[in-house]
Order: C-alpha cells, then sequence, then structure tokens
C-alpha cells in the first residue's frame, strides 16, 4: 500500500475519516488534492465513506481559475462523485475586510467549503495538506520568529470538522501516487512566484531534498515539527481541562479566572487569550496583534487589575480576580465582576 492510502488508511482507523462518514473533499486540482481525492475514491468501497468533492473559485488568475474549476468539476464526474463549486473575488474580500490577499482567500475558502459541508451534510472536511506544507511552516516562522501555533504549522483536525489526513506523507510521495496511476493535474502558476515567501521556503525544501546532508537537514526539521506539534496538542488539552472550565459568559463577553491564568505557563495563556477573543475579532483575522497580546500578557502576570484595548475594538479588563474579554461596544460597566 502507497503513503496516501496508508495514510487515509490511518485516519479511518484514529476517526478522523470515520468510516461511514459524509466527507467533503476540498479539490483545487492541484497534485496534493487530486491525490486526495483519487485515493479517497478507491477507499471509498472499504470505508462506506459518503464522499463530496468542494472546489472553491476564488475570483483571480482569470481564465487560469475557470480551468482549474473545469477540471475538477470533469475529474468528480468522471469518478462518479458530487460536485460542488462557490466562487467569491479575493480583491473584493481583501478590500472589505481589510486583510492581504492571501489571507482574504483563506478567509473566504474556508467560508465556502463550509458552507458546502453543510450542504452536503457533511461532518469532515477533507484538505489536501502534507508533509511539506508542515515543514514550510516551521520554516517560515523560524524567520519570521513566530510562536509555538506558528512553528507547530497545520494542526491534524480542528474544532470546526476541518482535518488534514496527508499531514504525513511528502511531495514526492503524492507525486507518485499520482505517477504510478498517470494522473494529470493543475498546476498553480503562482507557485512559481519567487517573490511569495511561501514559494520561496517550497524552493528550499526542494533543494535540500538533493543532497544527503539536505535530507538529514529536513529529517531534523521533521522531528522539531513533531515535537511542536505535540507540544501544541497538549496545551490544547491543557486549555479544555484548566482553563475554559473556569470560563462562563458575561453579556457580550467572556469571564475567565485571571488567578488559573496568570498561573499557567505563558504560552497556555497565549492560547487562551486567543481562544477566548476570537468570536470578537474582524472576519479573517486575529483577534490580537502579536504586541499586543504580549502586553495582555505581561499586566495579567503582574497581578494588578487593568484594562486594554486591542485595535480599538476588543476591552480586556482584569478587575476582582476575573479577567473580561469584550466587544469595544459593549461598555465593561454592565457586567458583574464579583464571580
Amino acid at each position: 500500500m502507497d503513503a496516501v492510502q496508508s495514510a487515509l488508511c490511518g485516519a479511518a482507523a484514529e476517526g478522523l475519516l470515520p468510516p461511514g462518514g459524509a466527507i467533503l473533499l476540498a479539490v483545487s486540482g492541484g497534485a496534493d488534492s487530486t491525490a486526495l481525492l483519487h485515493a479517497a475514491r478507491e477507499l471509498s468501497p472499504r470505508y462506506g465513506w459518503e464522499l463530496s468533492v468542494g472546489h472553491v473559485h476564488h475570483g483571480w488568475r482569470g481564465r487560469e481559475a475557470d480551468r482549474d474549476e473545469e477540471f475538477v468539476a470533469e475529474t468528480a464526474r468522471r469518478l462518479s462523485v458530487p460536485f460542488r463549486r462557490r466562487r467569491g473575488s479575493v480583491p473584493e474580500t481583501a478590500r472589505s475586510l481589510g486583510l492581504s490577499p492571501e489571507a482574504a482567500a483563506r478567509f473566504l475558502r474556508y467560508e465556502a467549503l463550509a458552507e458546502m459541508a453543510h450542504e452536503a451534510r457533511a461532518s469532515r472536511i477533507a484538505t489536501a495538506h502534507q508533509h511539506d506544507d508542515v515543514l514550510e511552516s516551521l520554516w517560515l516562522a523560524r524567520q519570521r520568529r513566530g510562536g509555538l501555533r506558528q512553528r507547530a504549522g497545520p494542526r491534524r483536525e480542528r474544532e470546526d470538522g476541518v482535518v488534514r489526513p496527508l499531514l504525513s506523507v511528502t511531495r514526492p510521495e503524492i507525486l507518485r501516487f499520482l505517477g504510478e496511476r498517470d494522473l494529470v493535474f493543475r498546476r498553480d502558476a503562482t507557485n512559481g512566484d519567487s517573490r511569495r515567501s511561501r514559494t520561496a521556503a517550497r524552493r528550499a525544501i526542494a533543494a535540500l531534498r538533493r543532497t544527503p546532508d539536505g535530507r538529514r537537514t529536513l529529517d531534523e526539521l521533521s522531528r522539531q515539527a513533531e515535537a511542536l506539534g505535540a507540544e501544541r496538542d497538549s496545551l490544547e488539552r491543557r486549555l479544555t481541562e484548566e482553563i475554559l472550565p473556569r470560563t462562563r459568559r458575561a453579556g457580550a463577553g467572556v469571564l475567565a479566572d485571571a488567578a488559573a491564568l496568570a498561573a499557567s505557563p505563558p504560552e497556555l495563556v497565549r492560547l487562551a487569550l486567543d481562544r477566548l477573543a476570537a468570536g470578537f475579532a474582524r472576519p479573517g483575522k486575529a483577534p490580537f496583534t502579536g504586541p499586543e497580546r504580549e502586553q495582555i500578557l505581561s499586566r495579567l502576570q503582574s497581578g494588578g487589575d487593568f484594562r486594554f484595548e486591542a485595535g480599538r475594538r476588543i476591552t480586556i479588563e482584569r478587575r476582582r480576580g476575573n479577567l473580561l474579554l469584550a466587544p469595544r461596544e459593549a461598555p465593561p460597566r454592565v457586567y458583574d465582576f464579583r464571580g
């Protein structure tokens, strides 16, 4: 059994892709998602998966994007897998939400996939992120001095039903799977733009694969990524078990146990702050900038009461043992801080 099929069988055994479940496959037409589609279709009789294909046209790249959509639609038809599509406009989304083109594309894509999954009654949205995406994320995060979550890379499973069953599969293994079946796929012309930082990381990783020393470097990066992922997963469990049970809704905001947060490791506090404030953030944006998060962390650990406004949208206030996070338009005085 090849690496792609083996990864999907493992995902079925773990419940990541539950046998008998309805699964929306996010397919762009590129090598990774084409391999995901064909492998899932081959294994669907064994696991009873109810598959459907979701494709998002981002409204840029002109005729090339149209051809991608046509390619995916035709591939799904030949495989007898139901096909769904959504069209949006990255430039318009970026302007309206104040996002970079890449962030706008990501926001638009996941919003569209969630809609299509709802239509298909799918409990999982499977994307084709693979091991090279993990290495690229670590490579970029180290250059940008990113935190644990950035260095750990894509999560295998998200709370919204998005799963990534191919994270253990490398790019060469993807290409081998396609080559053995003589399968064609679409190539994104923007991948050749050396100005894009992720493209530069992709090229650097490809170059490392060409030499024994480079391959040893990639093995070390893989071990680091695995350790970082395990650390992030541990923090997620601690958040669920130790922090979230000590929070509650308070009007339009959220109240948390300030002492419990202050006594927690800094990475856990950063994760908790982002999670608790996520619902108050602008669409497609994080609730805080990195410097804002560090200011909140420092004030929280100081032990005194404080009030802080993040981006003029979210108010964070510590008083009487509680930490309030609320949208700026809801004045903190309406809440009961007595616990």
